[in-house]
């Protein structure tokens, strides 16, 4: 039986620094990236920490959502 590090990349068990969150981030890219692919990858990374750390209070209620889609593209 062989031990297997966790994928940070999928589902990071504790909250990293700043540092290390680049550090992983450019861990996971090839290393023919370019600035705008960092850059856009970092963006990403910020919006999803973003994400989850905002208060869950403030999302639209799932049946509120569903229901303005459902509206929307019925055309009522």
């Amino acid at each position: 039986m062989t031990t297997k590090e966790p994928d940070t990349a999928i589902a990071p068990l504790a909250k990293l620094s700043a540092k290390d969150e680049v550090r992983a981030l450019l861990d996971r890219l090839p290393d023919d990236v370019t600035l705008e692919d960092i850059q856009y990858h970092l963006d990403v990374v910020v919006k999803v920490l973003e994400a989850e750390a905002s208060d869950p209070r403030d999302d639209i209620p799932h049946e509120q959502f569903v229901r303005y889609f459902e509206e929307k593209w019925r055309g009522s």
